[in-house]
């Protein structure tokens, strides 16, 4: 017990890191099919997500709603359910996509992300041993589950910051949304650089979104979550 309380919020922080993506709306691409696999929630194009890694997301969740004391309820235990695989199908499309592009994560890149967590430091520095009692104790993963994600996880991030390097913002279009925002331009070589990071950052989340929606019409997505959980 004591182990959790001095971890409690950097345990949050790892549980929670992984479903990012859910902010990003339109997925709609996938659909439920008749006859489940034992071992699989779903499928990506044929690449399986594995029921387990679904139930250890759904398990450290709720166990984060019980710390946050929130009523359990069964509503919520479904939606948290449909957001979880939402999220899982979500980056297994994305990882897929990172891997077309010939996106890859270094064994130094990995080392790198996994020491900079806190959970897993002790005196400011990583230490072995906090690592594998968080990863056994309080993620319930393996160190290669817990480095595979990751590993997916840098990968997206990698895919994220291609895209957003080929966004091009004119100085016309620029000019043109500051006029309607502020009705003139007046102020505008004043607001210049605000205004500007600020009309990127709205521009990179409409070009996600829309090409988070082409890429779920696209993948041939299966889910066998009520079939499993009925043979289960």
């Amino acid at each position: 017990m004591n182990f959790f309380q001095r971890h409690s919020r950097t345990i949050l922080l790892i549980t929670t890191i992984g479903f990012l993506f859910g902010a990003f709306v339109g997925f709609g691409g996938y659909y439920f099919t008749r006859g489940w696999r034992a071992d699989t929630v779903a499928t990506v194009n044929n690449k399986k997500i594995f029921y387990h890694t679904y139930l250890n997301y759904l398990q450290r969740v709720i166990n984060n709603l019980r710390e946050q004391n929130q009523d359990i309820t069964e509503e919520l235990i479904r939606q948290k359910k449909q957001e979880i695989l939402s999220d899982l199908i979500q980056e297994e499309i994305f990882y897929q996509e990172a891997k077309k592009y010939g996106v890859k994560v270094s064994e130094e890149e990995l080392i790198a992300d996994i020491q900079h967590f806190p959970a897993f430091q002790r005196d400011n520095r990583f230490d072995r041993n906090t690592y594998f009692q968080v990863l056994h104790y309080a993620l319930r993963m393996t160190p290669e589950e817990f480095e595979e994600s990751r590993r997916r996880t840098i990968a997206i991030a990698k895919l994220r910051s291609l895209v957003a390097s080929s966004i091009k913002i004119s100085t016309k279009e620029l000019e043109l949304a500051y006029l309607e925002e502020k009705g003139d331009l007046k102020n505008y070589f004043r607001d210049y650089e605000t205004f500007r990071q600020n009309y990127f950052s709205q521009k990179t989340v409409l070009v996600f979104n829309e090409w988070f929606q082409q890429l779920g019409r696209q993948a041939k997505v299966k889910v066998y979550l009520e079939e499993r959980e009925r043979g289960g």
